[in-house]
């Protein structure tokens, strides 16, 4: 009897110890794989920076008190917004933080609320809002020809100021190696600050995470890393003359209204309002620079390109004339100033609809 019992323990410890190590020597396979392919990656990638909000998101938060929250789909587009197969009309918002609107209340967002008044006059509009913090107008070229265009627009609305200003001071050019800003990724460090996190699975997370990050990827949550400041604290070093800003300004804007004719997508261009009363984070960088004056000959630009190009204008720096209202900082609007520039876009977006 007491040899049947050591002949069945050792057949049940025989096969779990086999098994158990089959798995840790795979797990010790996926480790080395995924560090080996990922140093691999960090030499070798090349490719465009799509930068956009992050898919699939939905996070709350408080601002002056206020609760909101910030949803986006499968896409990154930012909800809520109208089924696009309930639609005649699409039209496409592209930009950065202020067109984001990322603590306005979602259902007054700027494309929501352009959105519900169209689709108040019976124009049945769906409004997608691709805009990100910190995107110039290149990286929303990018964003149009690779991101936006698949869903066929028939209007886009760009609107651009303070971040091509201040990418331009800070590198000297769009085409930099900016870590966080630059056009193209060529190696993992330029990846924006994100990375795979720990197995959801405490189990899994304990013994066999490398397996599962492999095998089974999206039982993975992402985990931001500390993020860091985008700009050096200390002064710019460029020589740049106003002349060579508005230039490489003018440059990028044109191109972007010229590739959104080329496929027949009608652009509206707006002027950045702005509150500069509010003060500017770091001033002291840009001394010998008026910052100030940039902006409104960054605007002034926007306008020229919108009579040569013959396309429509809507002047957010004129409409809202720096009215504290509409603003909780220097460029980022209230759920007031959404509300209030929405309308003039919507008059714009039902001009272009209509012809």
């Amino acid at each position: 009897m007491f040899k049947k019992i050591i002949s069945w323990i050792l057949l049940i410890i025989i096969p779990v110890t086999l098994i158990i190590g089959i798995i840790a020597v795979v797990e010790l396979y996926c480790g080395y794989s995924y560090y080996k392919y990922r140093d691999t990656l960090k030499n070798e990638l090349n490719a465009i920076r799509l930068r956009e909000p992050f898919h699939n998101q939905n996070n709350s938060g408080f601002h002056h008190g206020e609760k909101f929250l910030f949803r986006t789909d499968s896409e990154g587009y930012i909800l809520p917004y109208r089924n696009i197969d309930s639609s005649n009309h699409t039209v496409a918002f592209i930009g950065g933080s202020t067109t984001e609107c990322h603590v306005v209340d979602e259902n007054i967002r700027v494309h929501r609320s352009v959105e519900r008044i169209l689709n108040a006059k019976g124009k049945r509009v769906t409004c997608l809002n691709i805009g990100n913090s910190g995107n110039h107008s290149m990286h929303s070229l990018n964003i149009l020809a690779n991101k936006v265009m698949k869903h066929s627009p028939e209007v886009v609305v760009v609107n651009h100021n303070v971040n091509d200003l201040s990418i331009l001071l800070n590198t000297g050019t769009y085409f930099n190696k900016h870590p966080q800003r630059s056009l193209l990724l060529e190696n993992s460090e330029s990846l924006y600050a994100y990375k795979v996190g720990l197995p959801k699975n405490k189990f899994i997370r304990t013994f066999i995470p490398y397996i599962s990050l492999v095998l089974l990827p999206t039982t993975f949550d992402g985990e931001r890393l500390i993020e860091q400041d985008e700009f050096p604290s200390g002064p710019i070093s460029f020589d740049l003359t106003k002349q060579f800003l508005k230039n490489e300004f003018r440059k990028s804007i044109t191109g972007l209204i010229a590739y959104a004719k080329a496929w027949q997508v009608k652009p509206i261009l707006m002027t950045q309002g702005s509150c500069f009363s509010y003060g500017i984070k770091n001033i002291d960088r840009y001394d010998g620079y008026d910052l100030v004056l940039l902006h409104q000959e960054f605007n002034k630009v926007i306008r020229e390109v919108a009579i040569r190009e013959e396309v429509e204008l809507v002047d957010a720096e004129l409409l809202m004339k720096g009215n504290k209202a509409y603003f909780f900082d220097s460029v980022h609007y209230t759920d007031s100033g959404s509300v209030f520039i929405s309308k003039y876009i919507s008059k714009s977006i039902q001009k272009l609809i209509e012809n």
